[in-house]
């Protein structure tokens, strides 16, 4: 390959590489190559993804920072990842540290299978499946919601758990506070005698 095709594989990773390459060979040979619906990729939350010129103006660094953010699934990997950007292009500003944290979020969101989220500009809503509703304890989570922030409301409707955090006044980033209540979650112990 030529350094724009390698370029280009670096980009976008060898699979889809791969996979876009597979479907142009099948489409010269004439097979019919069904076309993949593109899945919704605008984040659960409303949060700013851009990295600005000042941080970095190179699009194929800023393709790479995107790339990296988008591997976190834990506090742990957060932070790996904040100080691996941080040792190499700086301080992140307050608008990427947020994005950060929502990425985080929407690793435990799927985890803990929230179906909905509903943001207004006064609070953020969360709607577990009926499922996940019934193997939540939640007493421990109406607990730990208490100790992280009074914000946090509850709802049961339609046999889904709904949880509210209230977004005006709140001393802390309201994705943080999502992420903080998502880690406390724990799930019910199985009777075992049924």
């Amino acid at each position: 390959l030529g350094s724009e095709q390698a370029g280009f594989i670096d980009n976008i990773g060898i699979e889809l590489y791969l996979k876009i390459l597979n479907e142009e060979v099948a489409k010269l040979k004439g097979e019919l190559v069904e076309e993949e619906q593109p899945k919704d990729e605008k984040p659960l939350l409303n949060v700013e993804t851009h990295i600005s010129d000042e941080y970095v103006e190179d699009t194929d660094l800023k393709i790479e920072i995107h790339k990296k953010i988008n591997e976190i699934d834990s506090y742990e990997k957060l932070l790996e990842i904040k100080k691996e950007i941080e040792d190499r292009f700086g301080k992140l500003d307050e608008k990427v540290i947020t994005y950060m944290y929502e990425e985080w979020f929407e690793s435990l969101a799927k985890k803990y299978e929230v179906e909905e989220v509903h943001q207004t500009k006064n609070y953020v809503e969360l709607v577990f499946s009926t499922e996940m509703s019934n193997k939540i304890d939640g007493e421990q989570l109406f607990l730990d919601a208490f100790n992280i922030s009074r914000m946090f409301r509850f709802q049961m409707k339609s046999n889904h758990l709904i949880l509210i955090l209230d977004t005006i006044k709140l001393e802390e980033n309201y994705i943080l506070l999502l992420t903080k209540i998502l880690e406390k979650i724990t799930l019910k112990k199985e009777n075992k005698d049924k």
